[in-house]
């Protein structure tokens, strides 16, 4: 049983669904659905390791396949809401359905054992695309875009996790700054509200 791990991991989940409920709770259905994919991945993933690290090794499979559905699904949907987000734009039922088969096939193809080498090379590329729109988005002087880049650095930054094994484990590290990027997400949006 690793306690700061377990900590670590609660508050990821919980940043998850916080942000989604304070943040997200009143913009455009299809809009809200997309973060709510992005989020709640993110926070269910994190909850399954808590129950992982008390010692339930059994949940090691479900918890790997939870944080491939959120690097894969949840990555896409983010993107696309980041875009709506960004753009002012209320999506249609199409670019949602499309964006979630599209994460959809993302996740199942990085199941199969051919590809599981291209797992690490979704979300790096979903960061390097948010970051993209968020600097584009600053260039029209839009604030939200600042927001939007903290939280891609964020991301970035928890990929290279292993790296700072000195300084703090590197699964809180990542948990830590994961959470963070969520509530940077949720700023984003909330400028657009106070408009």
């Amino acid at each position: 049983m690793i306690f700061s791990h377990i900590l670590s991991g609660s508050i990821l989940a919980g940043a998850g669904v916080g942000v989604f409920w304070h943040f997200f709770g009143r913009i455009a259905l299809f809009n809200r659905l997309l973060w709510g994919f992005f989020l709640l991945t993110t926070s269910l993933a994190a909850l399954i390791g808590v129950f992982n690290y008390t010692n339930n090794e059994a949940l090691e499979p479900l918890h790997s396949s939870m944080i491939v559905l959120s690097d894969s699904l949840g990555v896409v949907c983010v993107v696309t809401a980041v875009y709506a987000l960004l753009n002012q734009r209320i999506l249609s039922l199409t670019t949602f359905v499309s964006t979630v088969l599209f994460g959809l096939f993302l996740f199942i193809s990085l199941l199969l054992p051919n590809a599981r080498v291209f797992t690490p090379i979704v979300p790096s590329l979903g960061i390097l695309v948010l970051m993209l729109l968020a600097v584009f988005s600053l260039l029209q002087r839009n604030k939200r875009g600042l927001w939007v880049v903290l939280a891609a650095m964020l991301m970035g930054l928890a990929t290279k996790a292993p790296l700072l094994d000195g300084f703090m484990h590197p699964t809180d590290f990542y948990h830590y700054t994961n959470a963070l990027a969520l509530w940077f997400f949720g700023k984003a949006a909330q400028r657009r509200m106070s408009h």
